[in-house]
């Protein structure tokens, strides 16, 4: 997935060490990686992949997470539940789109999650929208209608929706995890929403006949390297950074990472991206920019 968890922390020191930045640029490297890592668990369907990708990042965090979450009241896991059933629809439906459209469209499509968390902000909480975020909002939607249109006389446009929705439902991750983390430490909010998008996406596999095991080799070893990659070092060490860069600052950043990845998927997978992809993609990083610097001036907005 290629979403930055926004939170709310206090603003960063004016010296940020290279070890920071160097974390930064790790957890950016690492969630390159999942489109390509994904198209390489051939074996696998896509809620087979979602599940073991959420599972393993639960698995591996809960033994650091153990102490603190048996610690937590009833009403603690409201909250993280609601974000494990959007990440879950998010995987699901992100990975799917994999199958059927380009990574390069993918990608592209599904980095809108700030500016569906913007517009939910909006309808939702009544947060204020600044000129910019609108201006970056319209933006962003103009660059997704040329890189669907490009798909509607094709089979691809099925997967450039299914992204559309993965990044929706990321943005709903988003937000219900920005509350939740308010009393909540980074390891055990992980764990309990990998666990439940884990277990969701177990139900969806049971009701739909997915085969969870009796893959290739090569296959297995892809699963695994998504949950060390994208899933634990990618998105642990952004959310790490978080604490010493603002999540403006972040946001902008990691706008790298979808072009990281098409320029991989050519290399290695050998995708050459349709020539109206360019400026689509334009588009939308450029109305991602505009809306991710304007969460400075909505992110103190009462969320009610």
């Amino acid at each position: 997935m290629s979403t930055v968890t926004q939170h709310k922390h206090a603003t960063a020191e004016p010296a940020t060490s290279k070890a920071t930045w160097a974390k930064l640029a790790v957890g950016i490297a690492g969630a390159s990686m999942s489109a390509i890592l994904i198209r390489y668990a051939r074996d696998a369907e896509p809620l087979a992949i979602a599940f073991w990708r959420c599972l393993g990042g639960a698995a591996a965090l809960g033994p650091f997470a153990a102490r603190r979450m048996g610690a937590m009241g009833k009403n603690a896991f409201a909250l993280p539940a609601v974000a494990g059933l959007f990440l879950a629809v998010h995987f699901a439906t992100w990975i799917t789109s994999l199958e059927l459209t380009t990574v390069a469209a993918s990608v592209l499509l599904v980095s809108t999650t700030p500016v569906f968390t913007a517009l939910a902000g909006r309808v939702v909480f009544g947060r204020r929208l600044p000129a910019l975020a609108a201006a970056g909002m319209v933006g962003a939607l103009s660059g997704m209608a040329v890189i669907t249109g490009v798909d509607l006389g094709g089979g691809s446009l099925g997967g450039d929706a299914l992204a559309v929705v993965g990044a929706a439902t990321a943005a709903g991750y988003v937000m219900a995890g920005e509350r939740a983390r308010a009393g909540l430490g980074i390891l055990e909010y992980a764990t309990l929403t990998y666990g439940i998008a884990a277990a969701c996406l177990l139900a969806a596999c049971a009701l739909g006949g997915v085969a969870l095991w009796g893959f290739s080799a090569p296959t297995w070893l892809a699963i695994a390297a998504i949950v060390a990659g994208p899933q634990l070092l990618g998105h642990t060490m952004i959310n790490l950074v978080l604490k010493d860069i603002d999540a403006t600052t972040v946001s902008v950043i990691v706008m790298i990472e979808p072009v990281l990845t098409i320029l991989l998927a050519f290399v290695l997978l050998g995708e050459v991206p349709g020539a109206l992809v360019y400026p689509g993609g334009a588009l939308i990083l450029g109305g991602i920019y505009l809306v991710s610097r304007a969460r400075r001036s909505t992110a103190a907005a009462p969320v009610r």
